[in-house]
C-alpha cells in the first residue's frame, strides 16, 4: 500500500513538473510531433523534471554517504571542495571565451567544469596521502582548504571579467537544471547510476562505519581503504552533476536527516529512500521556482537554499 502511494506521488510531482511553465500547453496538441506544445514538452521540461529528480536524487545520497563515511552530520558532498573546483572550472571557460561554445552538444562549461571536479579530486588523494593524521578527517581537512583557495581564486575572476562574464559566472552558482535535450540527461544518469552501484556494493561496510570505526574494523573492513575508495567514486558521481548544474546546496544536508526522522533505518535501508526523496524534493523546489512572478524562472539553487536553510533549522531544534 505505501509503495502505491509512493508511486502516485512521484507520478503526481512528475506530471505537475512537465505542465509547469511561462507557456501554458493545449492538451489537444500535445500529441502532434509537430506542434509547439509536443516540442516544448519533450525537448525542454522532460529533460528538465529528468535533470531535477536525477540530481536531487545524486545529491541526496551522496550526502547521506558522505555523513557516514566521515561521521560527521554537517558534511555534505560540497565540503570537500568537489563544488568549488567545478565551479572554478567553468569560471575559466568563461573567461577564456569558452562559455557559450558546443561540443558534440554539450557546453564546453560542463567539460571545464567536470576537469575541475576531477582535478581536486585527485589533487585531494594526493596530499591527504602525505599528511601524518589518521582517519577521513584528512580528506576533510584538505577539501576545506581548497574550498577556501577556491573562494580566493573565484572572487580574482570576478575581478578580471567584464559584466557579461561576471553575470554568467554567478548564474553557475546559482545551481540551474535550465537544459535542451537529452544530452546532459545521459551524463547525470551516468553519474546516478555510478553512485548507486557504489552505494549498494559497499552497503555492507557503510551499516559498520554508521556504527563507529573501531567496530567496521573489527567486522574485518580496511578502514582507510574503503573510505578512500567510496571517497573517489562518489566525488566522482558528484563532480559529473556539478558539471551540468553547477552548485544546487542544501539538498545533500537536510534530505538525508528528514529521512532518517520519519523512516529510522539502518544505512543500508536508506540507499533508494534518501535518493527517491532526494529527487522529489528538488523537483518540488524546481515547480516552486518556475511558479514565482519572476521575470525568468529563478535559479533552483536559491529555492533550495531558502527552503533547505529553514528545515535544517527545524530539525536542528527538533533533535
Amino acid at each position: 500500500m505505501k509503495q502505491l502511494l509512493w508511486t502516485l506521488l512521484f507520478a503526481g510531482i512528475f506530471t505537475a513538473s512537465l505542465l509547469t511553465g511561462k507557456v501554458p500547453l493545449d492538451f489537444a496538441h500535445l500529441f502532434d510531433p509537430a506542434s509547439r506544445e509536443a516540442m516544448i514538452l519533450l525537448q525542454l521540461r522532460l529533460p528538465r523534471t529528468l535533470l531535477a529528480f536525477l540530481s536531487g536524487g545524486v545529491l541526496a545520497l551522496s550526502g547521506l554517504l558522505f555523513q557516514v563515511l566521515f561521521r560527521n552530520p554537517l558534511t555534505t558532498p560540497f565540503t570537500l571542495g568537489i563544488s568549488g573546483g567545478a565551479t572554478l572550472g567553468a569560471s575559466a571557460a568563461i573567461l577564456t571565451g569558452w562559455g557559450t561554445v558546443y561540443w558534440l552538444g554539450i557546453p564546453a562549461m560542463a567539460y571545464f567544469g567536470f576537469g575541475g571536479a576531477l582535478s581536486t579530486l585527485l589533487l585531494i588523494y594526493a596530499l591527504s596521502r602525505k599528511m601524518p593524521a589518521g582517519g577521513g578527517n584528512r580528506l576533510v581537512l584538505v577539501g576545506i582548504a581548497l574550498s577556501y583557495l577556491y573562494g580566493a581564486l573565484l572572487l580574482l575572476f570576478y575581478y578580471m571579467s567584464d559584466f557579461e562574464e561576471s553575470f554568467m559566472i554567478t548564474r553557475y552558482t546559482m545551481g540551474s537544471l535550465l537544459t535542451t535535450g537529452m544530452r546532459e540527461i545521459i551524463l547525470t544518469g551516468a553519474g546516478a547510476l555510478l553512485l548507486l552501484a557504489v552505494a549498494f556494493r559497499y552497503r555492507k561496510a557503510l551499516t559498520y562505519l554508521s556504527v563507529s570505526h573501531d567496530f567496521a574494523w573489527l567486522q574485518g573492513i580496511d578502514v582507510e581503504k574503503v573510505t578512500m575508495r567510496l571517497f573517489l567514486l562518489i566525488s566522482l558521481s558528484v563532480g559529473i552533476l556539478v558539471s551540468v548544474t553547477g552548485p544546487i546546496g542544501f539538498i545533500g544536508l537536510v534530505v538525508p536527516h528528514m529521512v532518517r526522522l520519519v523512516l529510522r533505518r539502518t544505512v543500508s535501508e536508506l540507499i533508494w529512500p534518501v535518493f527517491f526523496f532526494g529527487g522529489l524534493f528538488l523537483l518540488l523546489c524546481d515547480i516552486l521556482s518556475r511558479m514565482l512572478p519572476t521575470f525568468s524562472p529563478l535559479p533552483v539553487g536559491i529555492v533550495t537554499s531558502m527552503i533547505g536553510g529553514a528545515i535544517f533549522v527545524m530539525i536542528l531544534l527538533k533533535r
